[in-house]
């Protein structure tokens, strides 16, 4: 049997990642894939499992935290930028914060049991000495600068509008009902597991991902799974995707922290991370967290052909002293590590800069050994077009691609099918029923056993995993807002 290709390998030959995806299983990856599919349906039937409880809700102003042991970094609930704790989480650390330093510090911890935030403290004075804390700063502001200068600093997307075009219509005309018609605040293992598998459009794939990020232990994995659903669950990604845009921060919208803007060697969208505009004292983590959940989720309309896979640029250039920013980094590694398993393609980080030297020094010990093989350091762009062709590199990367990245507002009317309550009730029933008959082949697959019978079976399964995917489109405008990424036809 020859060696797999090695990720470089893959890329010179343009040979897509195949090993342990759908379509290139071995026998015994199909058997622990039942497996897993078993433990799944055995979840579902389970009559005295517990719902997953909604922690934070965009409409929520108040307990906004709870001291349930769910409050590490991982699990701190989102905060929206337009209510009335706005000022409280740009300009303070939570107590919930505090405790969510200290659960990291028993989760993240050196080889002999050095906690990553004393390792950091014990740095030293420097460069080391200014990331110690870990935290935003509050937003330093001039003493000329009235307050509704400052106001429209930290408005959001939804608030922009409104000011802008002087009229009072939501971008989204409907308030949020959670599908498979679920209470607001808790959600059914099943309810969320469908919700996040479909959206893959193949939920075998969506499944995979956590057997391959877990070395193909199905325990381990399942574990993984439902450790996901209950973050997916207590931070209502459903609801941060159906308001979409219009509750995200717009100054962070505008900047172009991040964008997705072409494609790499293998087809994998390919989003940009610009450093140099992420100021950590202009914003709350809080916003940052719902940010980069409202881009990994778009990310997998645009990576749908590539099974959910990105690659990620780390623009490093002009970065200094007032770009570091622990948290935010910590938070996409945790978010890519614990909750969107196998979605990473590659990091390529491009960087010429002695002060990420010692940061990523600090950085990458704590590193999941899965994500930091596909991390890669570029120092030019000769370093990026191994990966992404010159040509469909933009100018600012070295590349030869005309792109300048420029925030398109959402239109008024963009989202008017939401508020149609009968249309999208005729929809989610067909969506239900799909869904109802997918979950019916898949139970028998896992119980046929002739050859014969398992063919069938399969063939049942990709004939109802197909209506599944077309009555997801169908729902799909009627619960997610629509994108940048819809305003600029890439999806």
């Amino acid at each position: 049997m020859e060696a797999p290709l090695s990720l470089l390998e893959h890329y010179k030959t343009k040979q897509p990642v195949t090993c342990g995806h759908v379509g290139a299983l071995t026998k015994e990856e199909t058997d622990k894939l039942r497996q897993l599919w078993q433990l799944v349906i055995d979840e579902f039937d389970r009559t005295d499992s517990e719902p997953l409880r909604v922690l934070f809700r965009l409409s929520d102003s108040d307990a906004l935290y709870e001291d349930d042991g769910l409050t590490s970094l991982s699990f701190e609930p989102l905060v929206p930028l337009s209510s009335k704790d706005r000022a409280q989480s740009e300009s303070a650390t939570p107590e919930s914060e505090l405790q969510s330093e200290s659960a990291m510090q028993s989760e993240s911890t050196t080889p002999n049991g050095t906690p990553l935030s004393n390792k950091i403290a014990r740095a030293g004075s420097g460069l080391l000495g200014w990331m110690s804390s870990g935290r935003s700063t509050p937003a330093s502001t001039s003493p000329d600068e009235d307050a509704a200068a400052q106001q429209r600093r930290r408005e959001s997307v939804q608030d922009h509008v409104q000011r802008t075009q002087h009229h009072t219509t939501p971008l989204v005309p409907a308030p949020f009902v959670p599908l498979f018609k679920q209470p607001e605040q808790t959600r059914t293992f099943r309810s969320a597991f469908w919700q996040a598998a479909t959206q893959t459009r193949n939920a075998d794939s969506w499944v995979l991902r956590f057997l391959r990020a877990r070395k193909w232990d199905v325990c381990a994995a399942f574990a993984m799974l439902r450790k996901t659903l209950e973050w997916r669950a207590g931070q209502a990604l459903d609801e941060i995707m159906f308001y979409g845009e219009s509750q995200l921060h717009m100054h962070t919208m505008k900047s172009g922290l991040a964008f997705a803007c072409t494609r790499d060697r293998l087809n994998n969208p390919v989003f940009v991370i610009r450093v140099r505009v992420n100021m950590a004292r202009e914003r709350s983590i809080a916003a940052i967290k719902r940010f980069l959940c409202w881009q990994i989720e778009t990310s997998q309309l645009l990576a749908s052909g590539v099974d959910g896979r990105v690659t990620l640029v780390f623009d490093m250039s002009g970065f200094t002293r007032d770009n570091i920013d622990l948290q935010l980094v910590r938070t996409l590694i945790t978010l890519l590590t614990n909750y969107y398993p196998e979605t990473l393609g590659v990091m390529l980080i491009y960087v010429n800069s002695l002060l990420f030297s010692g940061l990523w020094a600090l950085i990458a010990p704590f590193i999941d050994p899965n994500v930091k093989a596909k991390i890669i350091l570029a120092r030019n762009a000769s370093g990026l077009v191994p990966f992404i062709d010159r040509k469909c590199l933009p100018v600012e990367l070295g590349g030869s691609k005309a792109f300048k990245y420029e925030y398109v507002v959402p239109e008024i009317n963009e989202n008017s099918c939401m508020g149609d309550v009968k249309a999208r009730g005729v929809v989610e029933r067909t969506f239900g029923d799909a869904v109802d008959a997918y979950e019916r082949a898949t139970r028998t697959w896992l119980t046929s056993k002739s050859d014969d019978v398992s063919v069938d079976a399969g063939h049942e399964r990709d004939s109802a995993r197909e209506a599944v995917c077309k009555a997801f489109d169908a729902l799909d405008p009627y619960v997610r807002a629509r994108t940048l990424y819809h305003r600029l036809e890439s999806i």
